[in-house]
């Protein structure tokens, strides 16, 4: 998909979610000093525990004076594959006119296969959000890592900025209908090296680094 149409959605649906966040939440956002001096292609790693994320995620970064953040925008979400299902009509709508990128399962892990479309946008130096659990946590507490956010950093060697994310989980459920729940998001130093000697293991320091951000 052409970059002009992402950044087209995402830039139409920054306020609407901006002014929604604010009214419903007590919304703010911490760490944007930190990414001030980094130019170019960043991936940023975040602990998932809502489907909401993804607006959360993109409305937090720093809009430098600007309407929108234009630095940051077109974001690439990565997302699974169900996703783009059309039973799931709007939200099979939305991943695809936001630029998502689809993550399929592939047999045995194939990492060059599942993350080349994430490698080729991010070797040509864009922005994409990656969530190194794989999937959403049941309970909002942060589960084990899985080895493409080592594996992109790798081979395309642009920086991680972790993020720390909470009270996202169940942050529109109707058991709190009535009340504005803490929604915090704080951005992380950018990671450079990770430490580990397998994908794996640099996988785990990235999850340690975004529960950090979240204490």
């Amino acid at each position: 998909m052409k970059e002009s149409i992402p950044r087209i959605i995402q830039a139409l649906f920054y306020w609407p979610v901006r002014l929604m966040l604010t009214f419903f939440t007590h919304y703010r956002v911490y760490g944007e000093e930190n990414l001030k001096n980094i130019e170019g292609a960043i991936i940023f790693a975040a602990n998932h525990g809502s489907l909401a994320d993804g607006p959360i995620s993109g409305v937090a970064l720093p809009r430098n004076g600007q309407w929108y953040p234009k630095k940051y925008f077109p974001i690439r979400w990565l997302a699974y594959e169900g996703f783009f299902r059309w039973r799931f009509l709007l939200i099979a709508l939305y991943v695809r006119l936001n630029g998502s990128i689809k993550i399929k399962k592939e047999p045995k892990g194939n990492l060059p296969v599942i993350l080349s479309e994430a490698v080729g946008i991010v070797r040509k130096g864009g922005k994409i959000w990656v969530y190194p659990e794989g999937r959403r946590s049941p309970d909002g507490r942060t589960k084990k890592a899985r080895r493409g956010v080592a594996y992109l950093h790798e081979v395309t060697k642009a920086p991680i900025v972790p993020v720390g994310i909470w009270g996202n989980f169940d942050v529109f459920s109707t058991k709190t209908l009535f009340r504005r729940k803490y929604l915090r998001v704080r951005f992380g130093e950018p990671l450079y090296k990770l430490e580990g000697e397998t994908y794996e293991e640099q996988a785990e320091y990235v999850v340690h680094k975004i529960s950090e951000l979240r204490r």
